[in-house]
């Protein structure tokens, strides 16, 4: 019965934190069509897109509270950072960025990378990547060494 209720509070700070995200989205939405600016400074602007991020967040946190019980000592995956994170943290600000890309091509990259649902997506697997990436590590054995 408490494995239930645990799930089921989960799912609700989930779908509460997915409530949010979108409501604080529609909300700067419909300021920036009333008065075509962001709600916030020009410096702040890199953090708009980050917002779907919080729902990749608390979607990885129950991998970290799975981590949490795990014997070993914290390390952070680099790889999982640079192959996974940065790249979905690209086509999640991209719309964004004040430099041009003009190296790109101009077709089917260009509009995937324009795309709402890409800038979405790509926040909430960049949030979710980024919280995964910190995992444990067993300390039983030297580095090499097998387990028998």
């Amino acid at each position: 019965m408490k494995n239930v209720l645990v799930h089921l509070l989960k799912m609700v700070i989930l779908v509460a934190v997915l409530l949010l995200v979108g409501f604080a989205v529609k909300e700067i939405t419909e300021y920036r069509s009333q008065y075509f600016k962001f709600p916030f400074p020009d410096e702040l602007l890199f953090l708009y897109p980050l917002i779907p991020s919080l729902s990749g967040l608390v979607i990885g946190v129950d991998t970290l509270l799975r981590e949490r019980g795990r014997s070993g000592s914290w390390t952070f995956n680099g790889y999982r950072l640079i192959f996974l994170a940065l790249p979905a943290l690209v086509f999640c600000v991209y719309p964004y960025m004040p430099w041009g890309m003009s190296w790109l091509p101009k077709g089917a990259v260009y509009l995937l990378l324009t795309s709402a649902p890409i800038n979405v997506i790509s926040g909430v697997l960049f949030g979710y990547f980024v919280i995964t990436s910190f995992e444990k590590r067993d300390n039983e054995g030297g580095v090499g060494e097998m387990k028998q």
